[in-house]
């Protein structure tokens, strides 16, 4: 965490404050620019309950309630591309994805026409999310717009999560594998979602194994109601 990042969140964090509107568009950006050494093949396309890992999420997203739609693709583009259903979201090619997670946080950023759309960042890799919980996020976030709402998951917060358009700036002074969860941790206020189902992501071919073993699990179990920390 660099200390020019700390100071822009800081300043952005005023600036959303006067800002934020609880009507605003949602941008979501779905993030599988990654080369998956772990996994050793294509993540994204790995089934899970017969479809690929990726389009659990796109699914999910393209039902939830956001106005749009990206997916930052890098390593396997043309695969992953001719692999999924992008359900009529862009497709962001880009290049320069082995330069780490911030920079395919960039990349999808310029795929955002709308100034004032809030973010919302999501990971291809954590098929355990549904619907429901993107609707919880989504409308954790809309009641309090000049906050950012971020999943809470085993004492910690990340994605997925929405940031006001206010925090662009700040998302863009992230660099190597930085990501949504470190300019997270340099603000005042986050409102946490609590998301049991954000904790699995999936790295290695034995978390996938052990995961399509498993039966599905509803999202909608959990009931669990946002609250705002500091």
């Amino acid at each position: 965490m660099t200390a020019a990042l700390t100071q822009t969140a800081a300043a952005v964090s005023s600036a959303a404050r006067h800002t934020a509107r609880s009507e605003a568009p949602l941008h979501a950006l779905v993030l599988a620019a990654g080369a998956s050494r772990r996994f050793g093949g294509i993540k994204a396309l790995a089934p899970i309950n017969g479809k690929p890992m990726l389009q659990w999420a796109i699914d999910a997203l393209s039902n939830a309630g956001v106005d749009s739609l990206s997916i930052v693709l890098g390593a396997y583009a043309a695969e992953i591309s001719a692999g999924i259903n992008t359900r009529g979201a862009t497709v962001v090619r880009h290049e320069d994805w082995s330069e780490g997670l911030a920079a395919s946080l960039r990349a999808g950023l310029a795929s955002v026409e709308s100034a004032d759309a809030g973010l919302l960042i999501a990971l291809a890799d954590q098929p355990d999310i549904g619907i429901d919980d993107y609707r919880r996020l989504i409308a954790a976030w809309r009641a309090a717009p000049d906050r950012a709402a971020a999943a809470a998951y085993a004492h910690t917060r990340g994605a997925p999560c929405i940031v006001p358009a206010a925090f662009r700036p700040a998302l863009l002074h992230l660099h190597g594998d930085q990501g949504a969860r470190v300019l997270l941790r340099t603000l005042a206020e986050v409102t946490e979602v609590p998301m049991d189902s954000a904790a699995r992501d999936i790295d290695t071919r034995d978390e996938w194994q052990a995961r399509v073993d498993e039966p599905p699990v509803p999202s909608s179990t959990q009931s669990s109601e946002p609250t705002t920390r500091a």
